[in-house]
């Protein structure tokens, strides 16, 4: 099962959960984000935003700023 078909089957759960239930996965979710290694990946974005990184990701790619899966794996051998 994928990350965005698990993750309409979790909010499925949340919408016909009851208080007990809600309860329990608001435990859990407060104990995984408590965890000193958690980090969201950055702020939620509007449309606006989200159009824009593409946008500008298109222009990038446009402008031959990339490297190729081949570069990617011969730069990752020098670490």
């Amino acid at each position: 099962m994928g990350t965005a078909e698990l993750r309409k089957k979790v909010h499925s759960y949340i919408d016909r959960a009851d208080d007990r239930f809600l309860k329990m996965v608001n435990a859990l979710a407060k104990s995984y984000e408590d965890e000193e290694d958690y980090t969201l990946p950055g702020p939620p974005m509007d449309l606006e935003t989200y159009r824009r990184r593409i946008n500008e990701a298109r222009a990038q790619i446009d402008a031959g700023e990339y490297i190729t899966q081949e570069e990617l794996e011969k730069e990752m051998e020098k670490w």
